[in-house]
């Protein structure tokens, strides 16, 4: 049996249909005369579009039982829909469907969906959408080498000199201009171990040396790379939509989802292994890097 306050869902499919079709005619409880019955018929939500010369029009019928409607209630929308003359015809209803009003529907053509919605009211729901990330780690070191007829004294960590250009402009330090290329993904990202990589590109460097003057240096930074995979659930924030009950996808417009902190991913996410696949499909993939200074 429906719950008392079952026109309240005919508002929330409203408002959901009205995000995913706004160019449509979204109209809830009205009136269509049957062609064959001669009566008048109750319409949950109807929806109409011009397309071209025609007029398209879908049927929604909301049921919001304690129990998944079943095959009887599949056919007797069925009879409604051809009664009024839609082009279509769709049931929600938030506790589902058997599996034999689903097999029904589907030789009916007819779509069968419940409410998804993170709005506050009672069928309020809070999904997830599963997710892998990726962290890719790069450590660095740098490599300095010089060949310099003068003295040449170096008090300083090689990541943190002051390097100069030959004019004696100041150009930045290694470390800083390193880690600054890894964000910017100028450097590789694949796993593995990369010796020698540019830092400062065709220019000529030079850094005290120690002694009141400047001395020319070649320095590149020595890259490793490392991956750690992780699989899991990430809460929604906002979403409209509806899930379709044949398919198990959801249709939606837009979503949008929460922040999540790393320490809690590497805490609670399933850390797959090298080649391994998640347990089911991810919809979404995040690659983030990270990088620090090897001593």
């Amino acid at each position: 049996m429906a719950n008392t306050d079952w026109r309240d869902l005919e508002h929330l499919v409203a408002k959901i249909q009205r995000t995913l079709a706004p160019e449509a005619t979204v109209q809830h409880n009205i009136k269509v005369m049957g062609r064959e019955s001669e009566i008048e018929r109750q319409i949950d939500v109807l929806v109409t579009q011009r397309i071209g010369q025609y007029t398209m029009t879908i049927a929604i019928d909301c049921k919001d039982y304690k129990s998944p409607i079943d095959v009887k209630g599949v056919e007797e929308f069925a009879g409604m829909v051809q009664d009024i003359g839609a082009n279509k015809g769709v049931l929600v209803c938030p506790a589902g469907f058997t599996p034999t009003a689903k097999k029904r529907a589907k030789k009916l053509q007819m779509e069968l969906y419940r409410p998804v919605d993170t709005d506050d009211h009672k069928w309020r729901v809070k999904p997830t959408i599963p997710e892998i990330l990726e962290y890719v780690s790069g450590g660095m070191s740098f490599t300095l080498s010089c060949s310099y007829p003068g003295p040449l004294t170096i008090s300083e960590c090689t990541a943190v000199l002051e390097v100069r250009s030959s004019d004696g402009s100041f150009l930045g330090r290694p470390l800083d201009l390193a880690m600054m290329k890894w964000n910017a993904g100028e450097f590789p990202t694949e796993a593995g171990a990369y010796e020698n990589l540019v830092i400062f590109q065709d220019v000529e460097v030079q850094i005290d040396n120690g002694h009141g003057g400047l001395a020319p240096v070649q320095i590149t930074v020595n890259l490793q790379v490392t991956e750690e995979r992780y699989f899991g659930q990430l809460l929604i924030d906002r979403v409209s939509g509806f899930l379709d009950e044949h398919t198990g996808l959801t249709i939606t417009n837009s979503f949008s989802v929460g922040v999540i902190e790393p320490s809690e991913i590497q805490r609670e996410w399933k850390k797959l292994a090298i080649g391994e696949e998640p347990p089911i499909k991810a919809v979404i993939g995040i690659r983030g890097l990270i990088g620090w200074q090897e001593d």
